[in-house]
């Protein structure tokens, strides 16, 4: 089994040691404890519990592989130990754990096997969760462990941080508030190991607390998990709020600033109709460059496209000079575009073959098109688009060439009454970038994304401008050494004349929305 399939990423050691201490710290008055390891991996865990000599652990490891259950059981040496060669989500007992501790799978949906989807959709089905909710396995394991926990017991997992973040884990985080009477999570300032290729954080739930409510601590290295060196903190108003658990260093007092400037404001939805640009199915295939359109005689079938966001870095309209000049670059800037009726010529014959030797017509998406070759829904040039990743600031832009976009962008057009070229300009302000940063989700390496609907809800405090000041705002902001030069320019104007934010106000969303960014992209430690 590969790490893609099994969903196996195994914890270091100084992790599995911290996780084990704190668990067992809290049971200190106890002589005996049942402990659960659903999927034990390379035990790392069991390696730490061993340790223990007050308490007597009666364990039970799982792991649906049995070599690694065979390398788990090895560092167990005690007579109370039972270790199970089974799948999780098939595990059936009757007993209630003091804790269920470990490093759940993370396999998406797709990935999972037609029995581990219906399983996963019963076990959130019995527990009053919508099919929603099953997403990836991690949250199933979640699910299932509580129902195995004691009325006192406690679960600690390490998890991705999409429990914090993503649309389909609200659900999640709302189920184990009403679950648990204590809930503590840890993130962290790094990639702290190789873990579900994004940000990792761990979880520690008590069933029973005195001191309850939702804490949050961002451990800033190695060395301060190991010490202990972390402050917990309560924080109400986030948990009590629709803001996501990753902005857990905010202060009750920025977010009541922040949700108070959100009231009444019309959000990109108000001003534009978007969508998600186009689908190929395969990038690397259907977008080519200009020698191999030569190559093919294909350059009656191309239009100029757009692939990814770092092809337009810096700018803030797009012109067919630009397309020219990724050309030249050698970048890939032209779309196949065919049609049902289209005659295949034998240049282009040759070159489909190539597509069906890389199996791309068994793509899902190309296999439901009535010609895999033929790319649906390739309609209008956008008159703007938004390309929903980015790294220092979110990209919004003017399209003034005949490019179409991927995917990789959201296309925009402007409803009656609104002015592109003022929506644009309004956009680059302090506070709708720091919505961006607050809205969206981040992944390891301080990538921001939007998707559709959190792009469509974002405010914007619309400003008019006319043609003269617009081409003046474009000759800034493509000379601009960074986003903030843009945004100390036209703050006042946007800010103060849509919500009479002062200069004070500006600051202070400027440094919330730094302590956002710097957060992201793994600075919050210097901040």
């Amino acid at each position: 089994m590969n790490k893609k399939s099994t969903g196996s990423y195994y914890t270091p050691a100084y992790l599995a040691s911290f996780i084990s201490k704190r668990v067992l710290s809290h049971f200190r008055n106890r002589s005996r404890l049942s402990i659960l390891e659903p999927s034990v991996g390379d035990g790392a865990f069991i390696s730490e519990l061993e340790l223990e000599k007050e308490i007597n652990i009666n364990l039970t490891a799982l792991d649906i592989n049995e070599v690694e259950l065979k390398t788990a059981s090895i560092k167990w040496s005690r007579k109370t130990g039972s270790f199970v060669q089974t799948d999780f989500l098939e595990y059936l007992s009757s007993k209630q754990y003091s804790a269920v501790i470990g490093n759940p799978p993370y396999v998406k949906k797709n990935i999972l096997t037609p029995k581990q989807i219906e399983l996963s959709k019963k076990i959130h089905t019995n527990e009053n969760l919508t099919e929603a909710s099953v997403k990836n396995i991690w949250t199933t394991f979640l699910v299932k462990a509580n129902t195995l926990l004691a009325n006192n017991g406690v679960l600690a997992f390490v998890l991705p941080s999409e429990l914090l973040q993503v649309k389909f884990a609200e659900e999640i985080r709302e189920y184990l508030k009403n679950q648990f009477e204590r809930i503590e999570v840890f993130t962290f300032n790094d990639l702290m190991f190789d873990c579900k290729g994004q940000d990792t954080i761990v979880l520690f739930a008590y069933k029973k607390s005195d001191n309850k409510g939702e804490f949050f601590a961002n451990i800033t290295s190695k060395e301060a998990l190991e010490k202990n060196r972390f402050v917990l903190r309560n924080n109400e108003l986030l948990v009590s709020s629709k803001v996501k658990w990753t902005h857990h260093f905010l202060t009750s007092e920025e977010l009541t600033f922040i949700e108070n400037l959100k009231q009444g404001l019309r959000t990109v939805n108000d001003y534009t109709n978007s969508k998600p640009g186009i689908v190929t199915a395969a990038n690397k295939f259907f977008i080519i460059d200009t020698e191999t359109e030569k190559k093919y005689n294909l350059s009656k079938y191309t239009k100029p496209i757009i692939q990814k966001g770092q092809f337009v870095n810096g700018r803030v309209v797009f012109s067919n000079e630009d397309i020219q000049q990724l050309e030249d670059n050698k970048r890939p800037t032209k779309l196949l575009q065919l049609n049902d009726n289209d005659k295949i010529s034998k240049k282009l014959r040759e070159y489909l073959s190539l597509g069906e030797l890389e199996e791309i017509p068994q793509r899902y998406k190309c296999k439901i098109r009535n010609n895999w070759y033929v790319i649906p829904n390739i309609s209008e040039i956008p008159e703007a688009f938004f390309f929903k990743r980015s790294h220092l600031y979110p990209k919004l832009l003017k399209n003034n060439s005949n490019a179409f976009v991927t995917d990789s962008a959201y296309k925009v057009g402007m409803r009656n009454g609104f002015d592109l070229n003022s929506f644009i300009y309004s956009f680059y302000n302090t506070l709708t970038l720091l919505l961006s940063e607050l809205d969206g989700r981040y992944y390891g390496g301080g990538v921001l994304e939007l998707i559709p609907s959190e792009f469509k809800k974002l405010p914007v405090p619309y400003v008019e401008i006319n043609e003269n000041q617009f081409n003046q705002f474009k000759t800034k902001f493509e000379s601009k050494s960074n986003i903030e030069q843009i945004l100390n320019r036209n703050d006042f104007n946007i800010l103060n004349s849509t919500l009479g934010i002062n200069k004070e106000g500006i600051q202070r969303l400027t440094q919330i929305r730094n302590k956002l960014k710097m957060k992201r992209l793994r600075d919050y430690a210097n901040a």
